[in-house]
Parts: structure tokens; sequence; C-alpha cells
């Protein structure tokens, strides 16, 4: 979330899990209102609520009132919804069966503008497809989901396992390592379950860019722990760095084909 240094304030979520349809209805519902109504309006009513805009409001609140202003005089200016990747999870079924749930999410800005300022423009177009105006902005986090270890958002599609011709000698090596990392949930290696986006050797430091099926899996941490046990034995290797990389989200697609054999042969309908 960021703020322009005077004129608006810019609330983003990159992956928030909302379906573009309702995205849009919630924000033609709150545009023009005051903030703190807009938030009601969309979390109690009348007519059709959405908590996940909500609590994007909720942020937005938290953030101007730490920067000082009173977010009581600013309107929902602005905004936009566009779809996102799908974020996967595992269902498992009885009898040893599991598939795959699939999650809508969509990047949504949302722009803010003192009530003064709001009155002398336009009205707004909250379902227009282009983005919103740039803003500068200032301190701007990453998602909760990026706590652990450094996050990367990259525009194009993630390289997957295809990237291992690419990789160097010492590169290979580590990746060869990270085919004995296990997935605790789903019994297969994470090279295999296409997890792991690209591997480099930095001096003797491997920077490994990865993902999970989702960034709210809580496994990040046993999964580092797995890596630095197989990594240690190496000659080349002094210590080691994961990116963790939630966009694009992962797909069942990433997986090799090895993966998708071992996961079909414990029940998995891939």
């Amino acid at each position: 979330m960021g703020m322009t240094l005077a004129a608006q304030w810019l609330v983003e979520e990159p992956q928030l899990r909302i379906t573009e349809a309702d995205g849009r209805a919630a924000l033609r519902a709150i545009a023009g209102q005051p903030v703190i109504s807009a938030r009601a309006r969309l979390r109690f009513g009348p007519g059709r609520t959405c908590e996940q805009l909500a609590r994007l409001l909720d942020r937005a609140i938290v953030q101007a009132e730490a920067a000082g202003l009173r977010p009581e005089l600013l309107v929902v200016a602005d905004g936009t919804v566009q779809a996102g990747e799908d974020i996967v999870r595992v269902r498992r079924k009885a009898h040893g069966v599991a598939d795959w749930i699939h999650s809508p999410t969509c990047r949504v800005r949302i722009i803010l503008h003192p009530a003064g300022l709001h009155a002398t423009r336009d009205q707004p177009a909250a379902t227009r497809d282009q983005p919103a105006p740039p803003a500068v902005t200032r301190d701007q986090p990453t998602s909760p989901a990026t706590a652990s270890s450094t996050a990367t958002e990259p525009s194009a599609a993630p390289p997957g396992p295809a990237a291992a011709a690419g990789d160097s000698a010492a590169a290979r090596t580590v990746r060869d390592a990270l085919s004995e990392v296990i997935d605790p949930d789903l019994g297969v290696n994470i090279v295999d379950l296409g997890f792991v986006r690209a591997v480099a050797v930095q001096g003797r430091t491997a920077v490994i860019t990865m993902t999970l099926t989702s960034a709210a899996c809580p496994l990040t941490g046993v999964l580092e722990n797995q890596i630095r046990a197989e990594l240690a034995p190496l000659d080349a290797i002094d210590g080691f760095r994961v990116n963790w990389q939630w966009l694009p989200a992962w797909r069942p697609a990433d997986m090799t084909d090895s993966g998708r054999e071992q996961l079909r042969a414990i029940g998995f309908t891939i």
C-alpha cells in the first residue's frame, strides 16, 4: 500500500481471493462514498456485502491514521479489479483420493481522495479495465504471504523445471540435492512438483527461487530446514537463500511428468 505525497492514497492487493465480477460489483457500490461509510457498506450492507474489499479498506484506514490523516475525510474515488492467477490447493478425500481446489483471485486497486479534491473531479469509473493512474508511493510493504525470506513478483510466467537446462554445473548439483526435499503434505519432491523455479549459485551461496501451492501454506520453514540439511554435504556450497515467489501462482501444469505420475500413484486426480 502506498500514498501519493498529497493528492491521493492508494491501496493495492495483488492477489485478493475474489472473483472479478464480485470485485467490480463491490467497487461500483462504494464509488464516491466516504471510506468509513464504504467499509460499513461492504461489511454490513444494505445489499450484497464483500468482506474481502472491506478488509482492504481496513488497511487503508489504519495506514492513513498512522500517517496523521483523518480517514473520515477520505473518499473512494476510483479503483480497478483485474483477474489474476488462481490459487491452487489440495483437497484430500476418503480412501486416499485427492484433487485440486482452484480459488480465483484478482489484483485490486482502490484510490482514495480527500473529500474536497474528490468533489472537483469527475465521477469515478470503478469498473474501468485500464489500470489506475500511477502513484508515487513510499514504504510499500510486501503482502503477508511474503514474510518468510525474500519475495519476488515477476510479470512473466515462471521458468519451472525446464530452467534446469540453463543451470551451471554448481546449480545443477544444487537442483539434484533439492530433488531429495519432500513436500510433507504431498509426498513428492519439490523439483518434480514444480516448486523450484530457478537455481543460481552466487559465490558459495545457493539462491533458490521457489513457490508453493498457496502463499498461505505454512510449510515454508519446514521446507527451508529440509533444504538446509540436503545442501549441507555439498563442498561448493556454504549457505543458501530462498526467494519465495508467489506470482504467477503455482499451477498443476508446472509439475514434471514424473511428479504427475507420483501423485496419481498415491491417489490424486490430475
